[in-house]
């Protein structure tokens, strides 16, 4: 999905900016999708 909005990725702290990837995270929380990508794998 691509964010509408210019927000916060709580995962890596960087800005997310409108038209980017985006995903929710294992918590349900809006993040880069990479980021969300990168968790999936943890514990």
């Amino acid at each position: 999905m691509k964010a509408k909005f210019a927000t916060s990725c709580i995962s890596c702290g960087d800005k997310i900016q409108p038209g980017k990837e985006i995903s929710k995270n294992k918590d349900e929380v809006w993040v880069h999708k990479h980021c969300a990508e990168d968790s999936e794998g943890l514990p």
